[in-house]
């Protein structure tokens, strides 16, 4: 499945850029993220603030479709807040990829667009980042690198959402839905993590040239 995934992905990005430069527009993009991990021990109490940022190019297929490759850097994971007699406070999981998605553009009037299509990610690193106070007394604070080889390589999933077309502003929220597993089998983190997948809402605002 994930290969099949990256290459489709791989395949519209080379079909988009078969089509003539004088079709497309280019742009750039970035905004907030709200990421969570997609397992029984996570659920919107452990929404986690990120961002992403990167570029994007439109290439027209006619009045109402275009294809969108986007090349983002883009944080994700999950916070665990505690709260609770003893410790008081929250730990943060974050996962950093490099992303491309690759979206199909239907314009349903001028200025209002749905996009649709599949994203591939690539893990650049995680790091673990906790801020408590254990007794009202001892307040913990660190943050910590953790070895990616512990999670795979590859992210990979569906990219939905609806945008408004102000030329040259465009502004919009996407949903990213994660569908391969972050934990690398018989890893630690399997261990932790079982299946949890990526699980992103991301709201954005460009600029097309």
């Amino acid at each position: 499945m994930k290969k099949k995934m990256f290459i489709f992905t791989v395949a519209l990005t080379l079909t988009a850029g078969a089509i003539s430069a004088q079709e497309s527009r280019f742009g750039i993009k970035g905004g907030l993220n709200v990421s969570t991990l997609t397992t029984n021990d996570f659920d919107d109490k452990n929404l986690k603030p990120g961002f992403h940022v990167g570029v994007f190019n439109k290439i027209s297929l006619g009045e109402a479709l275009a294809i969108q490759p986007e090349l983002l850097f883009s944080t994700k994971g999950a916070k665990y807040s505690y709260d609770n007699i003893l410790v008081k406070g929250d730990s943060k999981f974050n996962l950093n990829y490099i992303e491309l998605p690759v979206k199909l553009v239907v314009n349903l009037l001028t200025i209002f667009e749905v996009q649709f299509g599949p994203y591939v990610g690539y893990l650049v690193n995680a790091k673990a980042e906790t801020n408590a106070e254990v007794l009202d007394f001892w307040n913990i604070g660190s943050e910590d690198e953790i070895d990616r080889k512990q999670f795979k390589a590859f992210d990979y999933g569906l990219s939905m959402g609806l945008g408004l077309n102000l030329d040259p502003l465009v502004i919009g929220v996407n949903y990213n839905l994660g569908l391969t597993t972050v934990a690398d089998e018989d890893k630690i983190s399997d261990n932790i993590l079982g299946d949890s997948k990526n699980s992103v809402i991301q709201i954005y605002m460009g600029i097309r040239f």
